[in-house]
């Protein structure tokens, strides 16, 4: 954390503390691809007492159309982060002939296919389903490593019900027309996080918007830092992107910067060859400061 860029709060005479400013989040995944997020920040001292008063039930509030957009972009960055975490960077595309409406029945088609899918290699996934035109159900799915093709199609087939019955879509990234072509694995995140819409999670309280395979680890977000009283979002973006480019350089950079909201989103790719994870316990403190001077 950068603690000199900690503000100080100014008390006011209603006993209670209040100061705007901008908060700077980061997360830092083993392969060095880093997301950075920040977002107009108001401290109040008073927040416990805040979190204390009584909330409407779930379902029942008057604001439930706005809590379902928050849900849906929350679930969005859960599954942006669950992706990146397994470093997928292919796709494919599971749809049915038959005009399938019930999501259950269509997430019990995915479940054997993915079950026939494991038999062969370590297949771990994030998927997205999303509604179609005509009302049925397609599933989008995200993996690392190329799917064996035939394996995939003759996997979808036979959990369909035979030849003619579904398709398997293997897509390959946006303006690449190459079968086996892998995607950088920031912009597939991106991409598939993008079907999570309001078709799922409004119908039915609590609904899943996105499955994904058990254990995957997420890194934990971490605080960088935390701008009180700076007269604009800019202030705090260029140091940001001067530690960014130093400490895990701007490789494939995506950025995202809003000035009417005050905040701002960038997003790096992989670096090839490094390592991004805890520190190792076998690691001495004079080894760490050596290689901290390297």
């Amino acid at each position: 954390m950068r603690h000199d860029i900690v503000g100080e709060r100014a008390t006011f005479e209603k006993g209670y503390c209040y100061q705007e400013g901008i908060a700077v989040r980061q997360i830092i995944f083993p392969d060095g691809q880093v997301e950075v997020s920040a977002f107009p920040a108001t401290d109040w001292s008073r927040c416990n007492q805040i979190r204390l008063m009584p909330r409407a039930k779930r379902g029942e509030s008057e604001k439930r159309e706005r809590n379902n957009e928050v849900a849906a972009r929350r679930a969005r960055q859960e599954l942006r982060k669950r992706c990146k975490a397994i470093q997928a960077n292919h796709m494919v595309t599971l749809t049915t002939k038959k005009n399938i409406t019930d999501l259950d029945e269509f997430q019990a088609l995915f479940d054997q296919w993915r079950r026939i899918m494991a038999k062969h290699a370590a297949f771990r996934y994030v998927a997205v389903p999303e509604r179609q035109t005509r009302g049925a159900w397609h599933l989008h799915v995200a993996m690392h490593g190329r799917p064996a093709r035939q394996l995939a199609i003759r996997a979808w087939m036979k959990v369909c019900g035979g030849k003619g019955k579904g398709y398997c879509h293997i897509r390959p990234p946006k303006g690449c027309g190459k079968f086996g072509q892998p995607w950088r694995q920031h912009e597939l995140a991106g991409y598939i996080s993008k079907y999570i819409g309001k078709d799922v999670g409004v119908s039915e309280l609590n609904r899943k918007r996105y499955w994904a395979s058990r254990g995957i680890v997420v890194p934990v977000r971490q605080t960088y830092g935390v701008w009180m009283g700076y007269p604009s979002m800019y202030d705090a973006l260029q140091p940001v992107l001067r530690d960014l480019e130093r400490d895990f350089g701007t490789e494939d950079l995506v950025a995202y910067v809003s000035a009417k909201n005050g905040s701002f989103w960038l997003a790096t790719g992989p670096r090839p060859g490094h390592f991004y994870g805890p520190p190792s316990p076998f690691v001495t403190e004079y080894d760490r400061v050596i290689g901290s001077l390297r």
